[in-house]
């Protein structure tokens, strides 16, 4: 292989564990949705249905369950972003949970009689009824069969007081509607609202950042599950002066030995990390030079880097927070970046045995 990631799942259900510690007595969504970040949203579904008491997965769109469900999966799926009527079938023969969040997407949800959780807006202006229509939509949920309500926080890791006001405000109406729907499933901690520790009012919190790693502001020991690599496919020395990649934005100030990674933007690395960001070679920085290309990006070694040797791109060692940093940009992007020809490999070494290991409560 030239190209590859390593997914530790063992590291996998260690955060997750982590993340328990926070929820408390929450049960767990994980959200796998992106192919779970990049992960692979089969492989990661089953490890965590397979070891821990996870209450159900995350997807934002029906083709997402569907292959989740094809793949085995059993528990709840809740599809986060995507209008029913693309998925009535499949909410019907795969027993999936459509999150609904306007009139159009409650009225056929009440039409088709199904179990369905709803979402309203309290801040992030995106998906979700606004607080204008909530005396209307507690009428309209009276003779319905939601089961879940949930909202999302904007500014959880960098703003704690309009998350704090977000949530007073989801407050608010969930106390309205669990007064009317007692056995309601309540929702809207992500990854970096779970140090908040909000209320029993909260059934359940909704993770996938802090699963994977990767999250900066997360108040336990997370270690990144995913590991990117590259093999070296040349190595040379230029002359001072010499040129490197494209429109020639780097140049050589004396002889260089550089090495050529077969890893460029269309495996995840992002071209803004030119002359800016690096990988590790044998736990030592290698400069990025000059342009990153399609498929391969010129770094600056040291005597003893040959052909064939592994190029880290990404790794607890260089964490996709640092990388993101570098480029401007946030992990989430990063993850979701590195592409299907870079092959997943699954590392299922030093899992915990038994449900009661990983999470039981």
């Amino acid at each position: 292989m030239l190209r590859w990631a390593e997914i530790y799942l063992g590291r996998l259900l260690r955060n997750y564990l982590e993340i328990k510690k926070l929820a408390g007595t929450k049960g767990i969504y994980a959200v796998v949705k992106a192919n779970a970040y990049g992960h692979g949203s089969v492989e990661v579904s089953r490890a965590l249905q397979d070891n821990t008491d996870v209450s159900g997965f995350a997807v934002a769109t029906y083709e997402e369950a569907e292959e989740l469900r094809a793949a085995g999966i059993s528990r709840e799926i809740l599809v986060m972003a995507s209008p029913l009527e693309e998925g009535r079938e499949s909410v019907v023969e795969l027993k999936l949970t459509p999150v609904v969040y306007d009139e159009e997407e409650l009225r056929l949800a009440k039409d088709m009689g199904i179990p369905f959780h709803v979402k309203v807006d309290t801040g992030m202006g995106r998906l979700g009824f606004l607080q204008s229509r909530w005396d209307w939509l507690l009428s309209e949920l009276k003779d319905s069969k939601v089961s879940g309500v949930m909202t999302h926080f904007s500014s959880a890791d960098e703003d704690p007081s309009f998350t704090l006001e977000q949530f007073r405000v989801f407050k608010a109406f969930v106390e309205k509607l669990t007064f009317l729907k007692p056995e309601l499933k309540v929702h809207c901690d992500n990854s970096s609202a779970l140090k908040f520790k909000f209320d029993s009012l909260l059934t359940h919190s909704r993770v996938g950042l802090a699963l994977y790693g990767a999250s900066s502001d997360f108040p336990g020991s997370l270690k990144q599950v995913m590991e990117v690599k590259a093999k070296v496919i040349s190595v040379k020395e230029l002359p001072p002066g010499f040129p490197v990649s494209y429109s020639k934005t780097y140049r050589t100030s004396g002889r260089e030995r550089v090495a050529v990674v077969a890893f460029g933007y269309a495996d995840g690395l992002l071209r803004s990390l030119s002359n800016r960001g690096y990988v590790l070679i044998k736990g030592r920085k290698a400069p990025i030079r000059g342009r990153v290309c399609m498929d391969m990006t010129v770094v600056s070694v040291w005597e003893g880097v040959k052909k064939g040797d592994v190029a880290v791109i990404s790794s607890p060692d260089l964490p996709f927070t640092e990388i993101a940093s570098l480029a401007g940009t946030i992990p989430y992007e990063l993850m979701c970046d590195i592409s299907r020809r870079v092959k997943r490999v699954y590392v299922g070494e030093d899992i915990p045995a038994g449900k009661e290991a990983v999470g039981s409560g």
